[in-house]
């Protein structure tokens, strides 16, 4: 099954060098035909839950996505999922579906970097890998995986690095879990962290997801936008702290407007990677420690786990687990 969401891999320009000022503009069953080879690879069947720039997927459409794949991967007639997925939020999108879709079958999400029909387009050919990726035995079990630019990542630990080059998706610190050579994928280790079936998360008990804000902290950061967060009815709050999750001064006084409020508040690190400690000053406001999870990943864990019915003194166990 492909599933077709949007994003760079399904748009075009007005000229082969527009790389910045396309639109979404073709269905998945159009993207297909533009690269006959993959109908050697597998009988393929679509959906098309959304099409739409990624940095237009809400929380509505991440469940309708989630469904869509959940109803493919339960279907005995379907060997694989490839989700064709904007790169903005890719990693967001494919970090859920690791946690929510109880299955063993490949799940791959691919993107491109380059809209169709400009030159040196990377999209064909990373879909062709996905499919790659979909069809090896190998692939069976390991949970939710990315494939760009011959490499394969895990949900967990992939990031976009950069905005624009090709290269932009990245394993982080834990680097490429497989490689992709010609029509063949060579693993070199599996993700470890709990995953798909041993996750605890069951989407068809998920009616809805709830906000869940991050806070981007700073020199002079001040308590004015925690105020608001918490006044609008925010269910978590994520702080991209500094280095180790350092809180400033105005950081720190939103931690205690959300231990108030009864929310969790959860610190993770601005810098993009490495693993936020946790602090003797985390216990005078329930401070939760992301782990090694970006920020926007940590939003995603976190209105998943409220969603599910955990409570703020079960949300440490949660990040340190997954």
């Amino acid at each position: 099954m492909i599933v077709g969401t949007g994003g760079t891999i399904a748009s075009s320009g007005s000229g082969t060098v527009d790389y910045h000022n396309y639109k979404v503009s073709s269905t998945v069953e159009q993207i297909l035909s533009s690269v006959p080879e993959v109908g050697r690879l597998a009988e393929l069947v679509t959906d098309q839950p959304v099409n739409v720039d990624s940095f237009r997927i809400d929380n509505a459409s991440l469940l309708k996505i989630a469904r869509s794949v959940e109803a493919a991967a339960a279907d005995p007639e379907i060997d694989a999922v490839v989700v064709t997925h904007g790169t903005d939020t890719l990693e967001e999108t494919a970090f859920f579906l690791h946690l929510v879709i109880r299955t063993a079958k490949p799940i791959i999400v691919v993107g491109a970097m380059r809209p169709a029909g400009s030159l040196s387009a990377d999209g064909p050919l990373n879909l062709y890998n996905a499919l790659v990726v979909a069809t090896s035995e190998a692939a069976w079990g390991k949970g939710v995986l990315v494939v760009a630019n011959n490499h394969v990542y895990g949900a967990r630990d992939l990031v976009k690095r950069d905005t624009s080059a090709i290269a932009a998706i990245e394993g982080s610190k834990y680097g490429v879990i497989a490689e992709i050579c010609g029509d063949e994928v060579h693993f070199a280790h599996t993700p470890a962290r709990p995953h798909t079936l041993d996750s605890e998360f069951v989407l068809s008990s998920i009616q809805q997801l709830p906000v869940v804000d991050i806070m981007f902290d700073h020199q002079g950061a001040g308590q004015h936008l925690y105020q608001a967060s918490v006044a609008a009815g925010s269910k978590a709050i994520v702080v991209a702290g500094m280095g180790n999750g350092s809180l400033s001064a105005g950081a720190r006084q939103g931690a205690f407007l959300a231990h108030q409020a009864g929310i969790p508040f959860i610190r993770s690190s601005r810098t993009g990677q490495g693993i936020v400690a946790p602090l003797n000053s985390d216990a005078e406001f329930g401070i939760i420690t992301g782990g090694s999870l970006t920020p926007q990943k940590a939003r995603i864990l976190a209105a998943l786990a409220i969603a599910s019915g955990k409570k703020s003194d079960e949300m440490q166990s949660i990040f340190d687990r997954y």
